[in-house]
């Protein structure tokens, strides 16, 4: 998200982005080789905050002849607390989902690489801390 973007989400809901810079959005895609652990939004230390996350699916999962890549949304310290193992989707389906981001910690998304030759599956998430 541009810094523009993320001016227009502070504008919306009220808050200034002098005062706090930590950014309250993130968005990030994921190809099916994707592994590990990425920060979609850092953590913010002062109180719980509700967060608002959209996946996109980008490309349809499917095992082929191996496994399809897996996904979960969490938090630091629990990076299933939103999202466990999403392994399936169809190319354009969006699901939206929320849940309380504790304070101090960062949102996650934790990917596992697909295995064989043919596997598929690709995703996007958004996120919004509120």
């Amino acid at each position: 998200m541009s810094n523009r973007e993320e001016l227009v989400v502070d504008q919306i809901l009220g808050q200034d982005a002098v005062e706090t810079p930590i950014p309250r959005s993130g968005r990030s895609s994921f190809l099916k080789t994707a592994a590990g652990t990425t920060v979609l939004v850092p953590a913010q230390s002062r109180v719980d905050r509700r967060v608002l996350v959209m996946s996109t699916v980008d490309t349809t999962f499917a095992a082929g002849d191996g496994a399809a890549p897996i996904f979960s949304v969490g938090q630091t310290g629990a990076t299933t607390k939103f999202v466990n193992a999403k392994t399936t989707g169809t190319a354009a389906e969006k699901i939206m989902f929320d849940g309380v981001l504790s304070a101090g910690t960062a949102l996650v998304v934790t990917a596992t690489a697909a295995t064989g030759t043919t596997s598929t599956g690709a995703v996007t998430f958004t996120a919004m801390v509120v």
